[in-house]
């Protein structure tokens, strides 16, 4: 029998719960419930936390606070979880985007670490939060955790070319901005690495909102389109009413182009956290650029996947959905 580990999960409410897995695989996977209300400490400076208190799955080794670059002109970091024995081939790669409302979270919480019991490497992300820094900071500080790992490919015996990324909620909302804004050069920000590529082959977005040309109209604590979301609020730092033209400018929806890397999409459609027609219509956008896409819809799920209390399960359930993820970037990351 393997650790207990304790989770926080919200929204709601934070609440604390003991899972007993039998695979080490499935009990990081099961972490991945991250919401878009803002965490319990909004505005600190950084995300350092104590890492989850869990024992790595056999045969993976962890790495603690790597430095990557800088953003805001102070040190970013990620958590890595990779392989004990290195592969003879260099490694596909899939770094982490933590959720938590763009103003919590934390790094130190790697949800795709049981991808590195399946020959990955994998990185979980440091990037400021809204309440040290608005937008576009955090897909600036995302594009320099790409940038970083493929200048050090040879360093981590990690392949270049085959670089994929995951994210929840928030970071749901920049994976897919990763995937979108790939070209983009105005996002790049200035942390280190200039000149390579902050390309990805592959973007998972689990219930991230990829569209604010409404403002956060359906979004969780929004009023129409008369009160902004706290959380989007706080990303963009100014009314939608006053410039609409910067919650435009972090909607990776309208990036949607041809040769962006395909996309799997997960939603549930009883999320009333994000909407679940915000995925409907990204992939949709996706697919008239001409992006290869696929939206699984987790009936009866909520923010976090999972159904309501009283509620018969979601379906699929996360093992099924663990099951997508890995065979999603084993089609496109693995040769």
């Amino acid at each position: 029998m393997h650790p207990v580990a304790f989770v926080r999960l919200h929204p709601p409410a934070v609440c604390r719960f003991v899972l007993r897995m039998k695979a080490p695989a499935v009990l990081l996977a099961s972490f991945f419930a991250l919401s878009l209300a803002p965490a319990a400490e909004p505005g600190a400076k950084g995300s350092k936390k104590a890492a989850p208190d869990f024992r790595p799955p056999e045969g993976v080794e962890l790495l603690h606070d790597v430095e990557i670059g800088t953003g805001g002109g102070r040190a970013l970091h990620v958590e890595i979880a990779r392989p004990k024995e290195t592969p003879a081939k260099p490694m596909p790669a899939v770094l982490w985007i933590h959720g938590g409302g763009w103003s919590g979270g934390s790094h130190k919480d790697n949800r795709a670490a049981w991808l590195a019991t399946k020959g990955y490497f994998t990185a979980s992300v440091e990037y400021r939060l809204s309440g040290e820094a608005r937008w576009p900071a955090q897909i600036e500080d995302c594009k320099l955790a790409v940038r970083w790992l493929r200048a050090n490919a040879a360093k981590y015996h990690v392949d270049p070319d085959r670089i994929g990324c995951w994210g929840s909620s928030a970071g749901g909302h920049l994976v897919a901005c990763l995937g979108t804004m790939g070209d983009e050069k105005q996002f790049e920000g200035s942390g280190g690495h200039a000149g390579v590529s902050s390309r990805v082959q592959a973007v998972v977005d689990f219930c991230g909102p990829a569209d604010f040309t409404m403002g956060s109209a359906g979004i969780q604590g929004a009023w129409g389109t008369e009160k902004d979301a706290p959380a989007p609020l706080g990303l963009f730092g100014v009314p939608f009413k006053e410039k609409p033209e910067r919650w435009k400018q972090g909607s990776p929806a309208l990036y949607a182009k041809k040769g962006a890397p395909p996309f799997l999409i997960v939603h549930g459609d009883k999320d009333a956290t994000v909407p679940h027609v915000q995925s409907v219509n990204f992939e949709a956008a996706l697919k008239k650029a001409g992006v290869s896409t696929q939206l699984i819809t987790v009936k009866g799920g909520g923010h976090g996947m999972a159904a309501a209390a009283g509620e018969a399960p979601a379906v699929p359930d996360r093992n099924a959905l663990n099951a997508a993820v890995e065979a999603f970037f084993d089609r496109h990351l693995k040769r």
